[in-house]
């Protein structure tokens, strides 16, 4: 009996070690004063490599307040905390845009496999520009090499974008890279030719 309930507890332990290869259970939470970077490089509106650094001056209720430095779009920047999901970007004092409640992209508990549909409206330019936006996200595993360190990642791909209910010909790409075992987003590639943006970031660590 003995040899039985060891083969039985070695058995359960090895399936909830896989599962939990297959799950991230929240983000990395970061706190006041933490800083990240991530080299950016960019194809559009034209091609460019820098690093960018970011760091958390402010929490407010649900919301994390991100000073940015050496970023051509922004130099502060407004975040979902329990999500992770962006809310606005500012320049300068000014805003620059702004998703309501906030963008799609990002949930936790996150797990393999998953599928899920998100609506937020997106405004730009004092509100010259104000449209709905909607997307479908599709969850796998994936392995990428980020400065000779390789991360087992959840990969979030988006799917289908629409702008006001109609597909939205200028959103091509919006994927993103979870390292399981941290919560961290490793690396994000974005493009959007209407807003003439294409970039890849790579977390710096």
């Amino acid at each position: 009996m003995t040899k039985i309930y060891i083969i039985y507890l070695i058995i359960f332990i090895f399936q909830l070690s896989k599962a939990f290869t297959n799950e991230i259970f929240d983000k990395y939470s970061y706190d006041i004063g933490d800083t990240i970077k991530y080299k950016i490089e960019t194809i559009l509106p034209n091609k460019s490599e820098f690093i960018t650094t970011s760091k958390l001056i402010a929490i407010n209720k649900d919301q994390e307040v991100w000073e940015v430095n050496n970023s051509p779009s922004a130099d502060k920047r407004i975040y979902h905390r329990p999500s992770g999901n962006w809310i606005a970007s500012y320049k300068d004092g000014n805003e620059i845009a702004r998703a309501i409640p906030h963008n799609g992209g990002l949930k936790f508990p996150l797990t393999n496999g998953d599928k899920w549909f998100e609506v937020w409206t997106f405004t730009a330019a004092g509100g010259l520009v104000t449209g709905k936006s909607e997307a479908e996200y599709k969850v796998k595993k994936d392995t990428v090499k980020i400065n000779n360190k390789k991360y087992n990642t959840l990969k979030i791909t988006m799917k289908n974008p629409k702008w006001n209910s109609e597909k939205d010909i200028n959103w091509k790409k919006d994927i993103k890279w979870i390292d399981i075992k941290s919560g961290k987003i490793v690396k994000f590639y974005f493009k959007n030719i209407g807003f003439k943006m294409e970039y890849t970031a790579t977390l710096i660590e």
